[in-house]
Formats: structure tokens, C-alpha cells, sequence
């Protein structure tokens, strides 16, 4: 043992006096970094790989332990291999210097754009908007004609789906008047649809950091968020989700994420993922009972919206063949089309008349706002 750690010490010297960079690779032993406990004293750098599984994850990590003459980060950092060579992510987040902007974006809702005060009402552009609730309560939907307004602006958009393949997605969204095809032909439209178990969080990662760098998109929706929930611990997920929304607040995306809320908790707003503080604006959507007809109709309120008046008020959620309107609850009219609305898929005629009554019923809202705001009665 003394014959080769001397040997080691002529070699690097050696290497030294020739002034060649080498590359020396060791395994380590226990909590020893280097084989025969020699080569981390003498050497410049020090870099530690490791390979961990963790509920049959596996998730790759590199550590720098040291570097001489050099200031560098202690911490450990997820990498993968794949086509492209090595990419390490960094576990820390881009940090919170992203500017300010006054701009709006629509969200492709013309009745949803109302609840929100201003000048131009909208989702502030580059900002992050989540929505919650149960199943079927038209999450996507919200998604979807963001998704839509943002490609006739003439802006590309990135849709990642973890439940529905690409195919079903457009069939499901066309039966609400929200077409996918006609943008995905123009290339502002691009669908990724996958399994969040189909590999890690930093894979996922990666993958949009690819796609952001290659695609330059305006707008991204995630649905749901909560997919990625059985992907790791729930300190590693946030981790992810966090540097997530860090890389589209820089690039200066909007970003719409959903997320499923357990039917047992529907009235519960903190939602699964415990990520609301980082959304700058925050929709709730959850089924509602109406009590003389007994019959169940979809309910949307904002939480919070950053930087934004809005309407607190819960609306009805009238997904129809002729596309999403809302409406106030108070209305007893409202809840006559919202029923009739429920009927997706009927003849063109009944559609319009539909589409008529709901645009009549919206001007009339207007009017008695415009009236009390200047301090006359209806």
C-alpha cells in the first residue's frame, strides 16, 4: 500500500510538471471519497457522482467537495444522461429578480375577462395561474381557451398533458367549441402528452427546459400539476415545481397550471400540491347544488389575483357546443340558459339562439353595473 500511494503522489506531480489537465476517476469507500484515501488531498478538484434509487426511481447527483483557488456551489445537483450528453440542473431556484409588467392577456373567456378591474383586463402577462378543483369541473377547459386566445395573438403555446393523450385532448375540447388543429398546422400550438412516471422530476425538468429553448413559447399550460405528485417526496416535488415556475417567470411566459383537488376536500382551497403562494393568480372550480332544482352546476371563483381587481363572487361555469360562459349566481334567468347550456351537441339553430340569449343575458349584467356604479337603481 505505502509502494502505491507513492507511485500516485510521482503521477500527479508528474502531471503537474507537464502542466496537463487530467481526469482521474476513483470509486469511494464508505464515507471515504477516494479508494486509498490519498488522491482528495492532493488533488485540485474533487467531484462526486452518485446514483440513487428511491421507490424505483433512480435520480443521478453531482457534488463539488472541493476546488482549489476557485468559489463554487456545495450543493448537490439532480443531472441525466441522455442523446445531448450530460445536463446537470441547478436545485436552487433562478431567484426572484423577474421585472414587473402592466400588460394583460386575455383568457379566452370574454365573460371570465370581466371579473377581472382595469384598464385591460386579463391574466397579467408572464405571470403564473393556477386552477384547482375536482374532476370534471372544467379545469382543462379554463386551460384550453387560454391556450387558444394566445395562439390568435399570433404567440406559440406549449400544452403538456400527463392524463390525456394529444389525439383525445382535441377530439374533447372540439365539442366545446375550443379547436386545437387549425394552430397546430400553423406550428403556434405544440401538445406534449406523457406519463409523469414514465421518468424523474429532473427528466421532466429538462425536458421543458428543452422545449422552452427550442420551441420559444409565449404561453405554457401544465395539466394537471398534480400528476407529479407520486414522483418523489413531497419536499423534492415543490423543489421541482418551484424551479418550474422560476424558468417560466424568467423567459417571461405565461403560464396556466391545474390542479386536481380530492373529491372528499372539494371545499377545501389549499389545493394537493402546496404551491399556491408561488401563483400570482388563483381559480377555483368545484361542483355546486342548486337548492330548488336540486340539480349540480359548476361553480368558479377567484382567490387571488396579484396586482389585479377581480370579482370574488362565485360564478356558474357554462361549458356548451358554443363554448365557456359565466355568469352571476344571483341571476335567475342565468340559471334557466345554464341548464338549457348543459346539452352539448345540439343543432346549429338551438346553438345560436343559445349563444343569443346568453350575449343579451351579459349585456343586462353590464347595465345594471353601469348603473350602480353611478348611483342609479334598476
Amino acid at each position: 500500500m505505502g509502494i502505491l500511494r507513492l507511485e500516485l503522489k510521482r503521477l500527479f506531480r508528474w502531471l503537474k510538471n507537464k502542466q496537463v489537465t487530467a481526469i482521474i476517476t476513483d470509486e469511494p469507500i464508505q464515507e471515504i471519497y477516494t479508494r486509498h484515501g490519498l488522491e482528495h488531498y492532493i488533488s485540485d478538484c474533487i467531484i462526486l457522482l452518485d446514483n440513487r434509487v428511491n421507490e424505483q426511481i433512480a435520480i443521478r447527483r453531482v457534488r463539488i467537495i472541493k476546488y482549489r483557488g476557485s468559489k463554487h456551489s456545495s450543493n448537490e445537483y439532480p443531472f441525466v444522461i441522455d442523446s445531448e450528453g450530460l445536463s446537470v440542473i441547478p436545485i436552487t431556484s433562478a431567484g426572484l429578480d423577474q421585472p414587473g409588467t402592466p400588460q394583460k392577456v386575455s383568457t379566452g373567456i370574454p365573460s371570465f375577462d370581466k371579473m377581472f378591474r382595469g384598464g385591460k383586463p386579463g391574466y397579467t402577462r408572464g405571470s403564473t395561474v393556477l386552477a384547482s378543483g375536482t374532476a370534471g369541473t372544467g379545469k382543462t377547459s379554463l386551460a384550453a381557451a387560454f391556450d387558444v386566445a394566445s395562439c390568435k395573438r399570433g404567440e406559440r403555446c406549449l400544452f403538456l398533458s400527463y392524463e390525456e393523450p394529444s389525439g383525445q385532448l382535441i377530439q374533447n375540447m372540439s365539442s366545446i367549441n375550443i379547436h386545437f388543429a387549425p394552430f397546430i398546422k400553423k406550428g403556434l400550438l405544440k401538445i406534449i402528452s406523457t406519463r409523469p412516471s414514465f421518468f424523474g422530476l429532473e427528466m421532466h425538468l429538462l425536458d421543458l427546459y428543452k422545449l422552452i429553448a427550442e420551441f420559444k413559447p409565449k404561453a405554457v399550460v401544465i395539466d394537471p400539476l398534480t400528476s407529479l405528485i407520486g414522483e418523489g417526496e413531497q419536499h423534492e416535488i415543490r423543489s421541482m415545481i418551484t424551479r418550474m415556475i422560476d424558468l417560466l417567470k424568467s423567459n417571461g411566459i405565461t403560464s396556466f397550471f391545474t390542479s386536481l383537488v380530492s373529491s372528499a376536500a372539494q371545499n377545501d382551497t389549499s389545493g394537493e400540491i402546496g404551491v399556491s403562494s408561488l401563483i400570482d393568480t388563483w381559480i377555483v372550480v368545484r361542483e355546486l347544488e342548486e337548492d330548488v332544482s336540486k340539480k349540480r352546476i359548476r361553480g368558479l371563483f377567484i382567490v387571488k389575483s396579484r396586482g389585479t381587481g377581480h370579482d370574488s363572487d362565485v360564478h356558474k361555469l357554462i361549458l356548451s357546443d358554443t363554448g365557456i360562459n359565466l355568469m352571476p349566481m344571483d341571476d335567475g334567468e342565468s340559471t334557466v340558459i345554464a341548464n338549457k347550456a348543459k346539452k352539448v351537441g345540439k343543432n346549429v339553430t338551438q346553438s345560436k339562439n343559445l349563444s343569443n340569449k346568453i350575449k343579451a343575458n351579459n349585456g343586462k349584467q353590464e347595465r345594471k353595473i353601469r348603473c350602480r356604479n353611478k348611483g342609479f337603481t334598476t
